[in-house]
């Protein structure tokens, strides 16, 4: 005779929980990616996948406050409504340097506070999508208020992301980001 079925609470506890949403999305992003070759030729060539992914760059960062909600809604990369979209202020617009034309639109980045222990909230990271363009600001330098501006890597987020990185206080902000 075959064992009873195992059913009551001591089973329910031993099932493992289902996995949370934002990794299920991960993990299907992931298994859909198309394998494509590219057929246009580049002067540069981008590091590896494998480097370029697992190590930490040096950028910048600023945010916006959004007076109005509209401020939320749009962006170059055309995704409307971003609440309703799904990415909540989770969002960044990039620097021309960095934006490829769009290409790099509903990419996402990991970004921590560093180099500055008066404004760094310690020990914090956020995970942000793509989701705008920072325009360059030609009538400024790159080094003198035109943060968006070639060859500066710069991201601007909203102030309910900022702030979970870095004190609002701290205007531009040095980071790191993988």
């Amino acid at each position: 005779m075959p064992p009873p079925l195992l059913q009551g609470p001591v089973h329910t506890l031993l099932k493992p929980p289902p996995p949370p949403p934002l990794l299920l999305l991960l993990h299907l992003l992931i298994t859909l990616l198309p394998t494509t070759t590219s057929h246009t030729s580049s002067t540069t060539s981008p590091p590896p996948l494998s480097t370029s992914l697992s190590q930490w760059q040096s950028a910048r960062a600023t945010y916006y406050a959004a007076s109005d909600p509209r401020d939320s809604v749009g962006g170059a990369c055309g995704y409307g409504d971003l609440v309703k979209a799904g990415y909540g202020m989770a969002t960044v617009a990039l620097s021309e340097s960095m934006f490829e034309r769009g290409q790099i639109c509903g990419a996402c980045f990991q970004i921590k506070c560093v180099d500055d222990l008066r404004w760094c909230i310690p020990g914090t990271s956020i995970i942000v999508s793509v989701t705008n363009f920072c325009a360059p600001n030609y009538g400024l330098t790159s080094d003198d208020g035109g943060k968006c501006n070639p060859p500066n890597k710069h991201f601007v987020l909203p102030i309910e992301s900022f702030e979970k990185i870095a004190i609002w206080k701290a205007a531009n902000m040095p980071i790191q980001y993988k």
